[in-house]
């Protein structure tokens, strides 16, 4: 008796965070009103305040479930590899530029949450950043990778150069030269992982 509801449940909940995750992509956080995500969903305001609280936990619910299959296929690497090695860190680059190519809405998102100095859903990324920093320490204290830079800015390094290049695609699409986005990745690669082979 309570499976219809249940999944009618689900599926509001649902109807909301699809309606919440195309017009924060839209708008960013500050701009949407609940009245927006009431329309956009085709539910009332205190149904989204049943399910979610208030606007601040939607935001962050929309976060966490945009980022989550990225953050739970990356985490299940680094906490199942053997021993570390450079192909470890190149698999993560590779694995993270594929993530953001294929959903662009997300790039999108991330900027909005940045733009408006939001923190609240760090805490997936700070432990994926963490244990991939401890993948590269390890690989660096066996002589793999060289030791003479910081595991952390080696992980941000990556991440920031692939967050880049798509939050900013439009902007250096007619720069002379450019490349697409293969193109661009193959070239990173070679740049970071050459400049961290040991001496």
């Amino acid at each position: 008796m309570t499976e219809p509801a249940t999944r009618d449940a689900e599926q509001t909940r649902a109807r909301i965070l699809q309606a919440a995750f195309e017009l924060f992509v839209d708008q960013g956080f500050a701009a949407v009103t609940m009245r927006e995500l009431a329309e956009r969903s085709g539910v009332t305001k205190s149904l989204i305040h049943h399910h979610f609280g208030n606007k601040e936990a939607l935001w962050d619910a929309v976060k966490e479930l945009a980022f989550s299959r990225y953050y739970e296929s990356q985490k299940q690497e680094l906490e199942q590899a053997g021993v570390p090695d450079a192909d470890l860190l190149r698999n993560g680059v590779v694995r993270y530029f594929r993530f953001l190519a294929d959903n662009p809405q997300v790039v999108r998102l991330f900027t909005w949450a940045h733009l408006e100095g939001d923190s609240s859903c760090v805490h997936m990324d700070a432990e994926l950043v963490g244990l991939g920093a401890e993948r590269v320490r390890q690989a660096q204290e066996a002589g793999l990778l060289r030791d003479d830079v910081n595991p952390t800015h080696v992980v941000t390094t990556f991440i920031n150069a692939c967050t880049q290049w798509f939050a900013t695609c439009e902007h250096h699409a007619d720069w002379p030269g450019m490349g697409n986005d293969e193109q661009y990745l193959d070239d990173f690669l070679k740049i970071f992982m050459r400049g961290l082979q040991p001496d």
